[in-house]
């Protein structure tokens, strides 16, 4: 039983950190956006050139990710104060995802050191692959309908449909379509399954040494 509490609480903690390391870099993928702005044809949807969309790009990344930042102003788009209230919303989450990084990921490591020193990081084989399955049926039901896992997934995070942009409040939405949000989505699975791939390596690795 005891094994069974730590091999719960070490996953916990493990997958946790993944997710709040992986949320990071995904949010702060600044050159994925620059790469939709030139083959989605944002251009013709804002009336902008790329040069302009990323600069307002990286003031809304830069607001979301610096806690002295207080308020969002754009070079190029109006914005209304229900949008405004949404990137202020986004900015908390993407803050206590920063937070609970800093502390999650060197405690992760630290733990993942500390396993494969007595070999036994083979304790997380098993939650891993618990993970990665439901992972994975989230990853089909985006799919088969990326809308309304987008929608259920505001639903969730928020309590309010500041979310929901008028094209013609918020203009901002026009360089930021659906396809934008599903290639966010699918490049942070990938940069999880990264993460959690080599915890389970290392595990497999600990077997071996065991």
């Amino acid at each position: 039983m005891r094994l069974i509490g730590k091999q719960i609480g070490y996953a916990i903690l493990m997958v946790l950190g993944c997710l709040a390391l992986a949320i990071f870099l995904t949010v702060n993928s600044i050159w994925l956006f620059d790469l939709n702005s030139h083959f989605l044809d944002l251009k013709q949807a804002t009336g902008l050139n790329s040069a302009q969309m990323h600069s307002d790009y990286v003031r809304i990344i830069q607001y979301l990710q610096l806690p002295w930042i207080s308020s969002l102003k754009f070079h190029y788009f109006f914005s209304s104060a229900k949008g405004l209230q949404h990137f202020h919303d986004v900015k908390n989450l993407i803050l206590l995802n920063n937070g609970l990084g800093i502390i999650l990921v060197p405690l992760g490591s630290y733990l993942l050191h500390r396993l494969n020193k007595k070999s036994l990081t083979w304790i997380l084989m098993t939650p891993i692959k618990v993970v990665v399955t439901g992972s994975l049926v989230i990853i089909a039901l985006m799919l088969v309908n990326f809308e309304q896992v987008f929608i259920a997934f505001h639903e969730v995070l928020f309590r309010n449909q500041d979310w929901i942009f008028d094209p013609n409040t918020d203009p901002v939405i026009n360089m930021l379509p659906d396809t934008f949000f599903l290639e966010c989505f699918l490049l942070f699975f990938v940069l999880f399954f990264a993460m959690l791939g080599f915890i389970y390596w290392q595990g497999r690795r600990s077997i071996r040494h065991a």
